[in-house]
């Protein structure tokens, strides 16, 4: 978790220079997942966390959202993401947004992965504090179970 931190510092440094460039810049907390088997269960997909530790910037100006940082995924391993979606249907407080994930983890030590995945995801914020949905689909041999994420955010 140290190269978390770290990592998170790096964020926070230019939060200025991103925050002129953003309509919302947003601090990811941590999130839980539910997982839903679809293929086969192998010794990699056998998640182990439903709660993940971790934290991430996120700036939306106008109808797109551009996110990154990094968690403990459900092999409890750091995950680090870069997310950029568009905002595809607001209602009031309510958004959906479609995009594109990237992401990257080891299976083990030395065995590192990139996933780029569509991603569709719910926000809903009240005043500084936020709330996303995610719903990601299976990729066999990658992750072979769909993956339902609520991340926790707060504004700033």
């Amino acid at each position: 978790m140290k190269k978390t931190y770290l990592g998170f510092l790096l964020l926070l440094f230019p939060i200025s220079s991103i925050a002129a460039v953003c309509d919302h810049v947003w601090f990811h907390l941590a999130g839980v997942s539910k997982h839903v088997e679809v293929y086969e269960p192998n010794e990699y997909t056998r998640y182990k966390r439903q709660t993940h530790p971790g934290m991430g910037v996120e700036c939306q100006n106008g109808k797109f959202t551009l996110s990154a940082g990094e968690f403990v995924n459900s092999l409890d391993r750091p995950f680090q993401y870069l997310t950029a979606a568009k905002d595809i249907f607001a209602v009031r407080d309510l958004k959906l947004f479609a995009g594109v994930l990237a992401g990257e983890y080891g299976r083990t030590e030395l065995e590192p992965l990139r996933l780029v995945s569509p991603v569709v995801y719910l926000e809903y914020h009240y005043k500084m504090f936020g709330i996303n949905f995610f719903a990601l689909p299976p990729a066999r041999g990658f992750n072979d179970y769909a993956i339902f994420f609520t991340q926790f955010k707060v504004g700033f």
